[in-house]
């Protein structure tokens, strides 16, 4: 079988549970097998070694071994994740450094991104393994969602006025004060109802509101508007992943019972905004183009369900919203694979984006 050295860490959790093959260290094989490691080593480095070889995340050497079926289910990040800590996938749970909820965030953050950014998903497991306790992860990851994202998430999107309603606000650092300063929960309610009031003026003085006519082109242009934008604060698989967490104690931390499932939800319409406001030029401009096509008054009332309007019309307009929020949702996911370093490895956040 030919060497695999160059072959990328995705690629190689690819192969491996393609073909139920694990990969173990090189001393390890070679103590298998009867060989002095640094004969191993050496017949690896000059490509004499007869069987598939990798070099991984931390450098290390690894055979790709098919007499080991146990990673064969394994998520890509898992298995990642595992060799970083050194230890075989399932058994390393109970690791000191190890964090379920960095885990859970990397799988759903490696499922979320487009494919030419999972290689570099892949790469923070190695920080996640870092040599430190992660008791911490939890409510950082609460306060990057509740403050710190939201703040950027507002700047590169054209709302930096919104943005600095997040700037001050006190982040969280336990249960206590997640309770007094998430961003939609009992404690901030006059925040939550300060925050609603200024995004619809903000959003309405930039001329992207709700329509004022209720025409045909209209009405398929806002019935088209993108909201499923697999950003952080939106996405389902992340709240489901992190409920299940919700109430579990983790490792040299108590249970946080929160935030759980009906926290993040609430959270999920707080990034909304953006998302219709962005989109709603590109869908109302395709809406008009399908009226002119289909020979449909654009400001006439909408014709009834199963109209040619609708069935060419919806698809068309959905394109168009989902393709003018790329370059922000790429954007969200590279600030949210920095955010997942800084809290892996104990860092403060970054200044919001300009």
């Amino acid at each position: 079988m030919a060497q695999l050295a160059q072959l990328s860490w995705m690629a190689l959790c690819q192969l491996c549970h393609r073909r139920l093959m694990t990969p173990i260290p090189l001393s390890q094989w070679a103590d298998r097998n009867g060989i002095p490691r640094r004969t191993a080593y050496n017949w690896a480095k000059s490509g004499k070694l007869n069987v598939p070889i990798h070099r991984t995340l931390t450098g290390r050497l690894v055979v790709l071994d098919d007499s080991d079926q146990d990673t064969r289910d394994s998520h890509p990040f898992t298995t990642a994740y595992a060799e970083a800590l050194s230890l075989p996938v399932g058994l390393h749970a109970d690791d000191f450094h190890h964090s379920p909820v960095l885990e859970a965030w990397g799988i759903d953050l490696y499922d979320a991104v487009a494919d030419g950014l999972r290689p570099l998903v892949l790469q923070l497991a190695v920080p996640a393994a870092s040599s430190r306790v992660k008791r911490d992860a939890w409510w950082r990851l609460a306060d990057w969602l509740g403050r710190v994202e939201l703040a950027d998430w507002f700047t590169s999107t054209g709302f930096p006025q919104i943005a600095a309603l997040f700037t001050d606000r006190t982040p969280i650092t336990d249960r206590d004060s997640y309770f007094d300063w998430w961003p939609c929960g009992v404690g901030s309610f006059e925040f939550w109802r300060d925050f609603d009031d200024h995004v619809t003026a903000a959003v309405k003085a930039a001329g992207l509101g709700v329509p004022d006519d209720n025409g045909a082109a209209a009405s398929l242009a806002e019935n088209a508007l993108a909201d499923n934008a697999p950003i952080a604060g939106r996405r389902d698989s992340l709240r489901n992943r992190l409920d299940r967490l919700a109430t579990v104690e983790l490792p040299g931390t108590p249970a946080p019972e929160a935030p759980d499932r009906s926290d993040l939800w609430s959270l999920r319409s707080m990034y909304a905004e953006p998302l219709w406001a962005l989109a709603r030029p590109h869908a109302r401009r395709t809406a008009e183009e399908i009226c002119a096509l289909i020979g449909w008054d654009p400001l006439s009332p909408a014709p009834p369900a199963g109209h040619p309007l609708h069935e060419v019309g919806y698809p068309a307009c959905l394109h168009a919203s989902e393709t003018a929020l790329v370059p922000y949702v790429h954007d969200a996911h590279i600030r949210e694979i920095d955010a997942f370093r800084r809290i892996a490895l104990g860092k403060p956040f970054g200044k919001p984006t300009a």
